[in-house]
């Protein structure tokens, strides 16, 4: 994968840093930072890119990374397209690794917060009830300053600290060992991707498009995804057939092709490959969990 861009969310005065904000879509950057991040998704859709995972995302979606982990939420397609103002909303927070350390003191003291944020370096998705107390957490900071922050974000690492309703989103492989921007060739191959995916991609026309031939392209990828970018590509089309099948409209082979396979013995295949489990598996395990 192209190398992330470096970017840094807090001024040398900053050490929390809240927004409530409106776009017409989220930063499509492929991109990371010193700072550690809570993002919630209140409005919007798309795919999710935490290191070397793949997943869509809707409203709800809550994510806490570490310090330099890569990451990007592409918005769908629509947004670009029409390009209203108030295409999604998301609920960001910014904190330095120095607040942390100045909050916690001893890590003896602590260990479960210690814990935590180690288990931030790979990113972290809340869900359940501790994702509606991180919202509520979360949308506390609006008009708070000082002595009030700190104390609220103390909050928010005790209670994910305490949950275990989380996964764990980056392979345990997975290293950043980015040194610099090259982040426009990482933009263009999830616009591609993004564009694309429902119809067949060819390696070839990306290659093309970065200016690299099909085996530099090949190789400039793999080891920056710890991923070939045939599974990327798989990967993205899993995430979205994911969200059709839960969203009960269309059937399993309908959902096979709208999501780029010319064979249902293929989507199948990707499928129990990507996710472990049979599409229609996976959407009666989802029933179940909803109750």
């Amino acid at each position: 994968m192209g190398r992330p861009n470096i970017e840094t969310a807090l001024t040398s005065k900053e050490v929390i840093v809240y927004q409530d904000a409106l776009r017409p879509y989220f930063n499509p950057r492929w991109h990371f930072h010193p700072e550690y991040q809570i993002s919630m998704i209140l409005k919007g859709r798309g795919m999710r890119y935490i290191g070397d995972h793949v997943q869509v995302f809707e409203p709800g979606d809550l994510v806490f990374t570490g310090p330099n982990l890569p990451h990007l939420w592409r918005s769908e397609e629509v947004c670009f397209e029409t390009q209203e103002a108030n295409n999604t909303r998301g609920l960001v927070l910014y904190f330095s690794e120095d607040i942390v350390d100045g909050i916690i003191g001893l890590p003896e003291k602590f260990p479960k917060m210690e814990r935590l944020l180690g288990k931030s370096e790979r990113g972290i998705s809340f869900f359940g009830q501790t994702r509606e107390k991180i919202k509520s957490l979360l949308l506390g900071f609006e008009g708070e300053v000082g002595f009030k922050r700190m104390i609220r974000l103390w909050q928010l690492l005790e209670l994910m600290s305490e949950s275990n309703e989380y996964e764990l989103l980056a392979g345990m492989e997975y290293r950043n060992n980015f040194k610099g921007g090259d982040s426009e060739k990482m933009r263009l191959i999830h616009d591609y991707v993004a564009v694309n995916f429902r119809k067949k991609i060819s390696a070839d026309e990306i290659a093309d498009t970065l200016n690299m031939s099909p085996s530099t392209f090949s190789r400039y990828f793999k080891p920056r995804a710890n991923k070939t970018f045939t599974r990327f590509v798989n990967e993205t089309r899993i995430g979205h057939a994911k969200r059709l099948l839960l969203e009960d409209e269309l059937n399993v082979v309908q959902i096979s092709y709208e999501c780029g396979f010319n064979a249902l013995s293929n989507f199948n295949k990707q499928f129990k490959t990507i996710v472990g489990m049979r599409p229609m598996d996976y959407k009666k395990s989802y029933a179940k969990l909803k109750g």
